[in-house]
């Protein structure tokens, strides 16, 4: 709860928000305060004090109310406000009279569907929470999922020859990073460029024979529901096959508790609209194709 609360406010000690005293006579007052600091900080301000409250109170309706006063006035000086809230998969399994993320997306519902006052973008980096929210229907027809991906081979290329990367190595460079902007990134700054390539494979290969060791020697399991399953070893060896000759595999070709698994370490990603599943990367299919040949 406390994660969900620091992802959305800046909370102030000291300073223009610090100075109110009685909050429901200077309202007016905190709420000028608040706007004048949208724009320069990536979070919505928020009074210490009022901060404390919400957190011990423990309810998740006081957080709302707080930020729809703050949008309903900014919305009065003829703005049209945008929420977006990053990394939403962290609170999706903490409980306060329920699944505080069914709170969560109805109060996004009331914003935008309801009062028409803003629009929000809620992001996630986790494949796994997002093909949950998917799957439980908790948004259909109240939301567009858009995926934001790698760049395609055409933008890659384009974006490699803006700094001075030859047509030869952007081949090269789509061929093992595709379109992944960061890698891509680190690939033109890199001094040596091949030892670059053969570092990031190295690298990827080991990472992911330690994972699949872990589970070999150990075993594992993930998590469901509130159920564990437990990790084959064999049946992840069985899934990483099927994309030794194809990078994407219809979701319904995948073990699903392999699949979870995989994607809940980096290996795999699952896209829950297009229902299919492929590599995180194309280092990583190289690197997954290397060991089976090993193994």
């Amino acid at each position: 709860y406390k994660d969900f609360l620091e992802a959305i406010f800046d909370v102030r000690y000291e300073g223009i928000l610090t100075k109110i005293k009685n909050l429901v006579i200077r309202q007016k007052e905190t709420v000028d305060d608040v706007i004048s600091e949208l724009g320069k900080i990536h979070k919505i301000p928020i009074p210490n004090g009022i901060f404390t409250r919400i957190f011990k109170e423990e309810k998740p309706k006081n957080a709302f109310i707080y930020i729809l006063d703050i949008i309903k006035n900014i919305k009065k000086e003829g703005k049209k406000p945008v929420f977006i809230i990053d990394e939403l998969q962290k609170i999706g399994d903490i409980k306060i009279d329920g699944f505080l993320i069914y709170d969560v997306f109805n109060f996004f519902i009331r914003l935008t569907k309801e009062l028409h006052i803003c629009h929000v973008f809620a992001l996630s980096s986790d494949s796994l929470f997002i093909e949950r929210v998917y799957a439980e229907a908790m948004l259909q027809g109240r939301a567009n999922y858009i995926l934001v991906d790698d760049f395609d081979e055409q933008t890659t290329k384009k974006f490699l020859e803006k700094y001075n990367i030859s047509k030869e190595e952007q081949e090269i460079a789509y061929n093992y990073f595709g379109g992944k902007p960061r890698t891509l990134a680190d690939y033109i700054l890199a001094n040596d460029r091949n030892k670059y390539i053969e570092q990031m494979i190295l690298e990827r290969k080991s990472e992911i024979k330690s994972i699949l060791r872990d589970v070999r020697e150990f075993g594992d399991e993930i998590k469901v529901r509130d159920k564990g399953f437990p990790v084959s070893y064999e049946i992840l060896l069985e899934t990483l096959k099927k994309f030794k000759e194809t990078e994407k595999r219809n979701s319904d070709e995948i073990n699903e508790t392999a699949k979870r698994y995989l994607v809940s370490k980096n290996i795999l990603f699952a896209d829950c609209v297009k229902d299919y599943v492929k590599q995180q990367s194309r280092i990583n299919l190289i690197a997954i194709r290397e060991i089976l040949k090993e193994i």
